[in-house]
C-alpha cells in the first residue's frame, strides 16, 4: 500500500470515527433526558404518597399507576444503553483498525493537538525522527523534533493553525530522506479542530528519479550545446522550431529564444517558393547539401541530416548540419598544402622515393618499383628522375635489392624503420627512413651521409686522443694499460703507472690566461712524448694531469730512473711569449702486480701517490703505499669538513701584536686564522689553507677573515685604540679585479677607518701579473688602506719592480731572522733589506723574532717594527684586548 492509499484509508476511518463519536454524543444526551424525566416522575410520586393517608390497598394501586410510565421509560432507557454500547463497540473496532493502519503504514505520522503539541506518533515516525514516544507526548513539536520542525516554513505553520481549512502540503528533506508532508485537521461535531494529522510520505526515490531526469536533461542540453554541428528540433505539423542548440543559434546569428517558435524554412533550405521541402515525417535526409539563410540574409552552404525522433510520445524532426563553407576552405587549404608539399618535395635536399613492392603467389616479396622520386634522390644516384620512375630495383642493382627485406617488413607490419644503405659501386652511404603510407606501398626519405660517416670515423678517432696535445686520452690509456697487464702476465714483467700533475699550474692560468696555460701543456706533452721509449705511452687525463705508462721492465729501479728524468725534463724553463716559466711536477707511481692487478686501481693508486708527493713538497716522485689511502681519505674528509666550518662557526681569528721599536708601543696586529675542528681540535692553517685554495672556498674564507678582522679592529677603535692597525693576508685567489670593491664594502659595513686596515700580499702574487697588480693596488691605496709585502726575500725580491707599486712596508721573512745572530749571510741580507727599503721610503717589519738577541739586532739596525714570540704569541681577540690594556708600552728591557 503506497502513501496515497494510506492517506485515503486514514481519511475514511477518521470519517467513521467522527460519525460514531457524534452518535455516541447524541445517545448520551438522550440518556440524560430520560434520567431527568424519570427523576421528575419519582419526585411527584413521593409527594403524593407523602400527603395522602391511603390504605395499603390504595397505596399498592397508586404505586402501580405511578410505575407504569416509569417501566415504559426504563424500557426505553435500557434500549438506549444497549444502542450506546453497540455504538461504543463499533467505535473501539474502528479505533483498533485505525491504530493498526497508523502503526503499519509506510508513511511517518505525527498527531498534534491544536497547540501543535505532540499527541501521538507511529513507529516509522519514531524511527525517522528519533522521537522518544513516551517522553515526547505532550511536548511542543518544536521541542519534540526540533530538527524537523526547523525545516517547516513559518507560513506553512501559520496557515495550518489560523486557516484551519482543508489540507496543507509541503515537500521537505530531512536526514537523508525526502518527504511529501500532508497536514490534515481533525474536527469534532462542532467543527472545531482538536487534532492535526501530519503524514510524511517518503518520496526519496521519486526525488532521485526526478533529479536524475533533470541531470540527464541538463547533460543532454550541454552535449547538444557543445556539439560542433547545429541542431534544430522541428514540429512537422506546423514546421515550428521547438528547440535549438548554441551552434545553430550562432550560425543563424540570433538568440535561441528568438529562433524557437519561428518557422524552420525562414532559416534552413527554403525552396524557390519559400516553403520548406520537409512536408511530412516520411522524408529523411542523410548528408545532403542545403542552404542556411542567416539573420543577415547570407546564404551559407551546409551539409544537413534530418531524422525522426520521439519526444514525450510525439514525433519530431531533428535536423543537424555543419558549415560546408569551412570544409571547403579546408579542402582548398589542403589543395594548397599539397601544392606546397609538391614544391617542397621537388626542392628539398633530402631524397624522397615512393614505391610499391611486388609479391609472388606465395606472398613473398621479390622486387619493387619506384612510382615517384624527387630531384634530390635522382641527383644522389647520378641519374634523372625519368630513369628511376617505374624501373625495377633489380635492374638498378643487378641483383636482389639489399634493402628488400626491410621494405617488406615495413609494408607488412606498418612499423617505420631507419637503416643505412651502402652503395659500394657509387662509393656512397645513404641513411633511409621508410614508412608505409598505404597498402603494399612505401615512402622513403634518403640522406646522403657519406661525408658525415667519414666525419664520424674521424670523431671516433678523436674520441681516443686529446685534442689539445694529441696524446691518448683516458679511454685509450686505460685500454693500453689493460693490454700491458695482459702482456706482463704472460712475460712476468712489471708495469709502471706514473701519474703526473704540474705544480702550481693554476697560477699560470689565473695570472697569464688559459691560452698561455694551453701552450705550457703542449710543451710538456711534446717533452714527454719525445722522452718515453717505443712501446711506452703518455696520456693526458684532463687539465694538467698526465699518465705515463712504462712497460717491459724488470725492476723498480727502472721506474726510478724514468721518474727522475721526467722531473728533470719538467724543470727546464718554458718560454711563452715574453714569459719564461718554470713548471715542475709531482709524480705518483704504482706498480703491477705489486700494488694492484686492476686498471682502475692502478690509476687510483698512482693518483694517491701523486697527491702525497704534492703534500710532501712537490717536484718529486712518490711510490704508492697502502697507508696512503688512509691519508687520502683523511684529506677528503678534511676537505668536506672545511666546507662546513664556516656554517658551524669553527673558524677563529688570533691576533699577534706588532711593536713599533721607535715609539715602544703596540701599533698593529696581524690576524691569523685558526680552525677549531669539532672532533680533531685545532688544525693548523698549513694543513687547511692549501685545501681551501684548491677551490673557491678560499674566497669565502678570505672575505670572512677580512670582515671579522675589521669588526674587531672597529671594536678596539671604539675602546680608544684609534691608531691600532689590523693586518690581513690575501691569497692569490682573492687578488682579483673586484678586490677593491670587496674591501670598500667591508669597510663601509664595519665603519672601520680605512687607514687601520693593512693588506699583506706576497711578491710572487704581484709579479705574476704586474700591470693588473698595479691597478688593484692603486685602487686600494685610494681607499686609504696600508699595503705590505709579506715574506719578503723569498720570491722575486726585485726592488726595481717594487718601486712601481704603492707599497707601505716590507715584512722580512722569518727564514732570514731565524739564524741572523749565527749566520753572517742572513745578517747581511737583513741589513740590506732594511737599508734598501728605507731608501725607497718603505717601513720594515721583521716577523718571527723569537729571541732577545734577534730583537736587539733589529732595533740596532733601524728596523721599524717587530713581530714574534719574543713580544707575544698569537692570541684570541678577548685575550688580545687584555694584552692591549696591560701593554700600553713595551717592557723596560725592550725600550729603545
Amino acid at each position: 500500500m503506497d502513501a496515497v492509499d494510506h492517506q485515503s484509508e486514514c481519511r475514511k476511518l477518521e470519517q467513521q470515527l467522527r460519525q460514531l463519536q457524534q452518535e455516541k454524543e447524541r445517545l448520551l444526551l438522550l440518556e440524560q433526558d430520560v434520567i431527568g424525566y424519570v427523576r421528575s416522575k419519582i419526585d411527584q410520586l413521593l409527594k403524593v404518597m407523602g400527603t395522602l393517608p391511603l390504605r395499603q390497598e390504595e397505596l399498592d394501586d397508586a404505586t402501580l399507576l405511578a410505575l407504569d410510565p416509569i417501566g415504559i421509560i426504563a424500557e426505553s432507557f435500557s434500549q438506549v444503553l444497549e444502542h450506546l454500547k453497540e455504538t461504543n463497540d463499533d467505535l473501539v473496532v474502528a479505533r483498533d483498525e485505525l491504530k493498526a493502519i497508523f502503526n503499519a503504514t509506510g508513511a511517518a505520522i505525527l498527531v498534534v493537538d491544536e497547540n501543535l503539541c505532540l499527541h501521538s506518533c507511529n513507529p516509522l515516525a519514531v524511527e525517522r525522527f528519533a522521537v522518544d514516544a513516551r517522553q515526547a507526548v505532550g511536548m511542543p513539536l518544536a521541542e519534540a523534533i526540533p530538527d524537523c520542525y526547523g525545516l517547516l516554513s513559518r507560513s506553512f505553520l501559520e496557515d495550518l493553525v489560523t486557516c484551519q481549512q482543508g489540507e496543507r502540503t509541503i515537500e521537505m528533506c530531512f536526514r537523508d530522506y525526502c518527504y511529501s508532508l500532508v497536514a490534515t485537521p481533525v474536527r469534532d461535531s462542532n467543527d472545531h479542530v482538536f487534532f492535526y494529522v501530519l503524514i510524511f510520505s517518503d518520496i526519496t526515490e521519486r526525488k532521485k528519479t526526478e533529479d536524475s531526469l533533470i541531470e540527464a536533461e541538463t547533460r543532454l542540453t550541454e552535449i547538444l550545446n557543445t556539439m560542433m554541428a547545429g541542431i534544430l528540433i522541428i514540429d512537422p505539423t506546423n514546421h515550428q522550431i521547438v528547440d535549438v542548440n548554441h551552434m545553430a543559434a550562432k550560425m543563424i546569428g540570433d538568440t535561441p529564444d528568438k529562433i524557437i517558435g519561428s518557422i524552420c524554412h525562414r532559416y534552413i533550405c527554403p525552396s524557390a517558393d519559400g516553403q520548406c521541402p520537409l512536408t511530412d515525417l516520411n522524408q529523411v535526409i542523410d548528408n545532403s547539401d542545403r542552404i542556411l539563410i542567416n539573420r543577415s540574409g547570407e546564404a551559407i552552404p551546409i551539409l544537413k541530416t534530418a531524422t525522426i525522433i520521439e519526444l514525450n510520445g510525439k514525433s519530431y524532426i531533428l535536423e543537424s548540419f555543419i558549415d560546408i563553407q569551412a570544409r571547403k576552405m579546408a579542402e582548398q587549404a589542403l589543395r594548397e598544402s599539397e601544392q606546397r608539399y609538391r614544391s617542397l618535395y621537388t626542392a628539398m635536399k633530402e631524397g624522397v622515393a615512393i614505391g610499391e613492392l611486388y609479391y609472388d603467389e606465395h606472398g613473398v616479396a621479390y622486387d619493387y618499383v619506384l612510382h615517384d622520386v624527387n630531384r634530390a634522390f635522382a641527383q644522389m644516384l647520378g641519374l634523372s628522375e625519368e630513369e628511376l620512375i617505374n624501373r625495377l630495383a633489380t635492374e638498378f642493382y643487378g641483383e636482389v635489392p639489399p634493402n628488400l627485406h626491410i621494405l617488406d617488413e615495413v609494408v607488412k607490419y606498418g612499423i617505420p624503420k631507419e637503416y643505412e644503405l651502402p652503395l659500394p659501386k657509387l662509393g656512397k652511404v645513404f641513411h633511409v627512413s621508410v614508412s608505409r603510407p598505404e597498402k603494399d606501398r612505401f615512402a622513403s626519405i634518403i640522406n646522403d651521409v657519406t661525408a658525415s660517416k667519414k666525419a664520424q670515423q674521424e670523431i671516433e678517432r678523436l674520441a681516443y686522443y686529446d685534442t689539445l696535445t694529441g696524446l691518448p686520452n683516458r679511454v685509450l690509456i686505460k685500454d693500453r694499460l689493460q693490454q700491458a697487464i695482459a702482456q706482463a702476465q704472460r712475460s712476468r714483467a712489471l708495469v709502471g703507472v706514473l701519474a703526473l700533475d704540474l705544480d702550481h699550474f693554476k697560477k699560470i692560468n689565473d695570472s697569464l690566461g688559459i691560452g698561455c696555460g694551453d701552450q705550457v701543456l703542449k710543451v710538456v706533452a711534446d717533452r714527454l712524448k719525445g722522452h718515453v721509449r717505443q712501446g711506452d705511452s703518455v696520456a693526458r687525463m684532463g687539465g694538467d694531469e698526465f699518465v705515463i705508462l712504462i712497460t717491459g721492465i724488470n725492476a723498480q729501479n727502472d721506474i726510478v730512473t724514468a721518474a727522475g728524468k721526467i722531473l728533470d725534463l719538467l724543470a727546464e724553463p718554458v718560454s711563452i711569449d715574453e714569459h719564461e716559466l718554470v713548471s715542475t711536477g709531482s709524480l705518483g707511481i704504482s706498480m703491477y702486480p705489486t700494488d694492484a692487478d686492476d686498471v682502475d686501481l692502478l690509476l687510483k693508486h698512482a693518483d694517491t701517490a701523486m697527491y702525497q708527493a704534492k703534500e710532501t713538497g712537490r717536484n718529486l716522485y712518490q711510490f704508492y703505499s697502502p697507508d696512503m689511502n688512509a691519508r687520502a681519505f683523511e684529506r677528503l674528509f678534511l676537505d668536506s669538513d672545511l666546507h662546513r666550518a664556516l656554517e658551524r662557526d669553527e673558524l677563529e681569528l688570533y691576533y699577534q701584536p706588532q711593536i713599533d721599536l721607535v715609539a715602544g708601543k703596540v701599533v698593529g696586529a696581524e690576524a691569523l686564522l685558526r680552525w677549531n675542528h669539532v672532533n680533531k681540535g685545532q688544525i693548523s692553517p698549513v694543513v687547511f689553507i692549501p685545501l681551501a685554495e684548491e677551490s673557491d672556498l678560499i674566497l669565502d674564507i678570505g672575505n670572512w677573515v677580512m670582515e671579522r678582522a675589521c669588526l674587531q679592529a672597529k671594536e678596539w677603535y671604539d675602546q680608544g685604540y684609534t691608531e691600532l692597525r689590523v693586518a690581513v693576508n690575501l691569497s692569490a685567489r682573492q687578488f682579483r679585479s673586484d678586490l677593491p670593491e670587496i674591501v670598500a664594502r667591508v669597510l663601509r659595513e664595519t665603519k672601520l677607518p680605512p687607514h687601520l686596515l693593512e693588506l699583506e700580499l706576497t711578491e710572487s702574487l704581484l709579479m705574476e701579473r704586474p700591470e693588473l697588480a698595479r691597478t688593484i693596488l692603486n685602487k686600494l691605496r685610494d681607499l686609504g688602506n696600508h699595503l705590505s709585502i709579506d715574506d719578503f726575500g723569498t720570491g722575486y725580491s726585485s726592488l726595481s719592480y717594487l718601486k712601481h707599486f704603492p707599497i707601505d712596508r716590507l715584512k722580512i721573512d722569518r727564514s732570514f731572522v731565524k739564524d741572523l745572530t749565527v749566520d753572517p749571510d742572513d745578517a747581511i741580507i737583513v741589513e740590506a733589506i732594511i737599508a734598501l727599503a728605507h731608501g725607497l721610503r718603505l717601513n720594515v717589519v721583521a716577523e718571527g723574532v723569537e729571541t732577545e738577541e734577534q730583537f736587539e739586532f733589529m732595533r740596532q739596525r733601524g728596523c721599524d717594527e717587530v713581530q714574534g714570540y719574543v713580544v707575544a704569541r698569537p692570541m684570541p681577540a678577548a685575550e688580545f684586548g687584555e694584552y692591549l690594556k696591560q701593554s700600553a708600552r713595551l717592557p723596560e728591557q725592550h725600550a729603545r
